[in-house]
């Protein structure tokens, strides 16, 4: 059995503009790229820590809630995480562009914070993620490693670095 996928694009048409479909057939068996990033479909609860350099580390409780979107071609989380003095939340998009291989992670937190990660899962038991960008005149980078322990065990790290320099991290450990 084959499966139809619709590309919508905008193309300008006599008199106008408009949308006109066009279509891919794929296999009805074919995995969609974004079936690596399908380890963090559920419920994931657990704790974390925020830290800045010469500070000392804020305690979170993280909560994160997967699921696969857009017909299994992507994966969607929203992750809370809280302590007595803040709350962040963050909603995550991620698949992979099927014409380059190359993953794409799309975060959106309550800070503003928007932005895309380029990303990549080495292993079955591995995910990373990637974000470069300049900010006051500093090279800024995050790197994310994602570790799954079985089915039920996930810890992860992020390192922000300012000039190759430490400038912040979050990191924690979730079940379900």
């Amino acid at each position: 059995m084959k499966r139809v996928d619709t590309v919508l694009g905008l193309v300008p048409l006599a008199g106008g503009s408009g949308f006109v479909a066009s279509t891919r057939l794929a296999a009805a068996d074919e995995a969609a790229p974004a079936a690596a990033y399908y380890a963090l479909v559920g419920n994931w609860h657990g704790s974390g820590e925020l830290a800045e350099p010469g500070q000392p580390p804020a305690k979170l409780a993280l909560a994160l809630a997967c699921r696969k979107a857009a017909s299994g071609w992507a994966v969607a989380c929203d992750l809370n995480a809280h302590n007595d003095s803040m709350t962040m939340t963050e909603t995550d998009l991620m698949g992979v562009d099927s014409l380059t291989g190359q993953g794409h992670w799309y975060a959106i937190t309550n800070s503003g914070d928007i932005h895309d990660h380029l990303s990549s899962c080495p292993d079955a038991n591995t995910m990373k993620a990637c974000y470069k960008w300049t900010q006051d005149g500093k090279g800024m980078e995050e790197d994310i490693t994602f570790k799954f322990s079985g089915k039920h065990g996930l810890a992860f790290r992020s390192m922000v670095t300012a000039d190759g320099a430490p400038a912040g991290s979050f990191s924690g450990s979730l079940t379900r």
